[in-house]
């Protein structure tokens, strides 16, 4: 794991018991989850359960739910996975993290 890597590890596993915003911007797509982290995994060459693609990935645990103006949906398995090839940037302050991938931008903050 690189620099990058290793910061957003740790301000993630610092933040271990608490709820967390996890927005995700992804080509013109912009998705919100709100999640109760329980565990922080990091992983090498993770497939998805779809195939949509595989690589390194943070494996966010606990229960938490997809956040829609139609009605919030519950987190498949209790996971949410981030894609961090390509992590490029990342900048980490007491209640906020945000980072960019190849494939997306992502912006996690504590909800209290």
């Amino acid at each position: 794991m690189n620099d990058n890597m290793n910061a957003v590890k740790e301000w993630l596993e610092k933040r271990v018991g608490q709820t967390i915003m996890i927005r995700k911007e992804e080509q013109d797509d912009l998705d919100e989850t709100r999640l109760h982290l329980e565990h922080v995994e990091y992983n090498a060459h993770v497939p998805t359960v779809d195939d949509y693609t595989e690589g390194n990935s943070l494996i966010l645990h606990g229960p938490g739910k997809v956040v829609r103006e139609q009605g919030d949906i519950v987190l498949p398995q209790n996971t949410f996975q981030i894609y961090i090839d390509g992590l490029s940037e990342s900048r980490a302050e007491e209640e906020q993290l945000s980072m960019k991938t190849d494939r997306a931008k992502y912006l996690i903050f504590v909800i209290h």
